[in-house]
């Protein structure tokens, strides 16, 4: 995602607590792989439109939106962790100074937004300062493998926001990535949040369907991949 937003010239930096990751990231060593990110990070880097570092306090001033994008494990009882979420969020809270839309980009529950807008507030009172700020949720849908180029030409791009600030703000954002003539779709934030859940749940319907069909097509003698191009083209059901 950041490197991403400098490929097109936003000023970005990425923020991690792990010190060794963040000296590797300075010099081109990626934690992950997907297919051309190390050249793009290398490249933004060189432009200094993309940097690196373990102080948050000191990279959030003057910032216009800080994206949360940690991780959220699941618990014991299956449920998303979230005490990463709520701790950069409180982090922020101890050291913002002007206006800012913190978004959630992490896989988060419904409602987690508003813990995040609690946990600022929480911390924005203990200093005694009232800092305007807006949470807004910006749900992932990229594909491992293709990343980069489904987050420089998406689909579509679902932002949740409950203010006008926070929607003009991160218009602006995302105005490159528009060129392809997809939507910026606009929505409150709760929806947002659940419009991750239900992509997800739709995807793993259709893949559990078509496997079914599978199995059922070794049993009768049918050919599956004929069957998926006759399906494919319904355009209700799609390929």
């Amino acid at each position: 995602t950041g490197t991403c937003f400098a490929e097109v010239g936003i000023d970005v930096t990425c923020i991690d607590i792990d010190s060794k990751k963040i000296d590797n990231l300075k010099q081109g060593i990626l934690p992950i792989y997907e297919p051309g990110l190390e050249e793009m990070v290398i490249r933004n880097s060189q432009k200094e439109r993309l940097s690196f570092s373990t102080d948050l306090a000191a990279s959030v001033q003057g910032c216009q939106v800080a994206f949360i994008a940690v991780g959220t494990p699941p618990g014991e009882d299956g449920s998303a962790d979230l005490k990463y979420v709520l701790a950069v969020a409180r982090e922020i809270g101890r050291s913002m100074t002007d206006y800012l839309v913190v978004v959630t980009k992490s896989t988060v529950p419904v409602g987690t937004a508003a813990k995040v807008r609690r946990a600022i507030a929480e911390e924005l009172e203990a200093r005694g300062e009232q800092i305007a700020f807006d949470v807004a949720s910006n749900p992932e849908f990229l594909k491992e493998g293709a990343a980069i180029d489904d987050f420089l030409k998406p689909d579509r791009i679902v932002v949740g926001v409950d203010s006008d600030r926070a929607e003009q703000v991160m218009s602006k954002l995302y105005k490159p990535f528009l060129m392809n003539g997809h939507p910026l779709i606009f929505m409150d934030i709760p929806s947002a949040e659940m419009t991750k859940y239900a992509a997800n749940a739709m995807l793993a319907t259709k893949i559990s369907f078509m496997n079914d069909i599978a199995n059922l097509c070794e049993i009768m003698g049918a050919d599956v991949n004929m069957v998926r191009r006759g399906i494919g083209s319904d355009a209700r059901i799609g390929n």
